[in-house]
């Protein structure tokens, strides 16, 4: 018996070298941030963008946002899945997405906005995390953070999104990175985060699988939200993913009334979908009064 394990056991690991050596040769990781997009005249080599947005992105004040970790399209019926979000929401956030020719077409098809915060290459096919919506973005920008170990990058958009009260909403998309020892690498990506934080005064909505797989990582987000006066969208029937029981894939939000959240379970990646519901707060006019009254 104690045979038959060894050898399963360094099968297993031939198997996990054999793979580790097929996706470092069919990997490309760029020297520069660069963002994708799919308008008319794409910008393919710079780091930020910015355009006239044809519209809003609420539609009467409501707001609907999802996240989801796409997986890399390797699950059963995700194009099925990622429909029915895209019917669902106004802002759909996305994780893993690898822009092959199935999901660029599905995107066009939609006639969707795109934005993908280009994180490596694989096998010639841009991988990161990914804005899709029916309105443009004003702005946005890319940042990237590579693993401390493996050395591959883990992206994040930075976008901002007219609203109708004329408003512009903070969009943080964020794929937190994994492999760490300690939470100062962790921290350190989020370092962009707080600092978008604190120089937006409009709503803010930041959210993404941020890997938040131990009480230290937990903690480390915590703070940060706590600090920055965001509060969390928590689905009342929580089926969030979880690693060592606890939620990977988190919104947040601030300057927004949340109506209400939820997690939606599917087969279509290692991540359930996470979606809030908001209006936009009601701007009440200051009233002036008569100095000489």
């Amino acid at each position: 018996m104690a045979k038959i394990i060894r050898k399963l056991l360094l099968i297993s690991l031939i198997a996990t070298a054999a793979v580790a050596v097929y996706v470092y040769d069919a990997s490309v990781i760029p020297t520069d941030d660069t963002l994708v997009t799919n308008l008319d005249r794409p910008v393919q080599s710079a780091q930020c963008m910015t355009q006239a947005p044809d519209g809003v992105l609420d539609r009467y004040g409501k707001l609907d946002v999802t996240t989801w970790n796409l997986y890399k399209q390797k699950g059963d019926g995700w194009e099925e899945t990622l429909k029915q979000l895209v019917d669902r929401s106004d802002l759909l956030l996305l994780q893993e997405a690898q822009l092959t020719g199935a999901l660029n077409d599905f995107i066009n098809s939609l006639k969707l906005n795109m934005l993908l915060a280009k994180a490596f290459n694989f096998s010639g096919v841009p991988v990161g995390v990914m804005n899709l919506s029916r309105e443009s973005a004003v702005s946005s920008c890319v940042f990237r953070k590579a693993e401390p170990y493996i050395k591959y990058p883990k992206s994040m958009l930075i976008s901002y999104y007219l609203l109708s009260d004329s408003s512009q909403l903070l969009v943080i998309n964020i794929h937190s990175i994994n492999f760490t020892f300690g939470t100062e690498d962790y921290k350190a990506q989020l370092g962009v985060v707080e600092q978008a934080i604190k120089e937006h005064q409009g709503p803010i909505v930041f959210a993404g699988d941020m890997n938040t797989w131990s009480d230290e990582r937990g903690e480390v987000i915590n703070q940060l939200v706590r600090q920055m006066g965001l509060q969390e969208a928590i689905p009342s029937v929580d089926s969030r993913s979880k690693v060592l029981g606890h939620n990977l894939d988190h919104i947040f939000y601030r300057g927004l009334e949340l109506v209400k959240a939820e997690s939606i379970l599917t087969s279509s990646s290692d991540h359930n979908p996470v979606k809030a519901y908001f209006r936009l707060k009601k701007q009440y006019p200051v009233k002036k009064t008569n100095p000489e009254s």
